[in-house]
């Protein structure tokens, strides 16, 4: 990603800031979850903040959907009847993210984790997940689509929110 191609829109680049003050000046470690309708310019935002401070996305950024979407079909889930088995569908999908976060947090202190529509019919907890591993000075940033289909946890505020309007 170049970012020399990205123009932030002014609810971007607010948020930016607030995300760069919360993780350069040490003002919040844990989870910090990035709120906003689904094309409100999350993954941009993630994308550019990586880059910025980092220099290397990949590295540190992980798309849930598709994590979760190839743990399913090496498990040979038949995604036909996924919603009917949910009690494992919910158990492969715990334990892939449980995995991938720890693994992660073993060499690195940031991680993005981002596209999580896909846990949303499954009532699970991201946030209780993360903060497990966000210890320590280790920051876990979830980029979380707001709309009135899907409800999140924010687990009693064991994140700090940014929101990010579409505007």
């Amino acid at each position: 990603m170049n970012n020399e191609d990205i123009i932030l829109s002014a609810n971007q680049k607010k948020a930016y800031d607030i995300l760069v003050a919360n993780c350069e000046y040490s003002i919040r470690r844990g989870t910090i979850c990035i709120v906003g309708d689904f094309l409100s310019g999350k993954t941009t935002l993630v994308k550019y903040f990586l880059s910025e401070m980092f220099g290397d996305i990949d590295k540190y950024y992980i798309n849930v959907n598709k994590l979760l979407l190839e743990r399913l079909r090496e498990e040979k889930t038949d995604f036909a009847i996924m919603s009917k088995i949910k009690a494992k569908t919910r158990l492969i999908m715990s334990v892939a993210l449980e995995e991938t976060i720890e693994k992660h947090f073993i060499k690195e202190d940031i991680l993005v984790l981002d596209a999580i529509e896909i846990i949303y019919p499954y009532n699970f907890d991201i946030i209780s997940l993360v903060s497990r591993y966000t210890r320590d000075g280790k920051i876990c940033i979830v980029c979380v689509p707001e709309n009135d289909n899907f409800s999140f946890n924010f687990s009693w505020g064991n994140s700090y929110i940014i929101r990010l309007d579409h505007k």
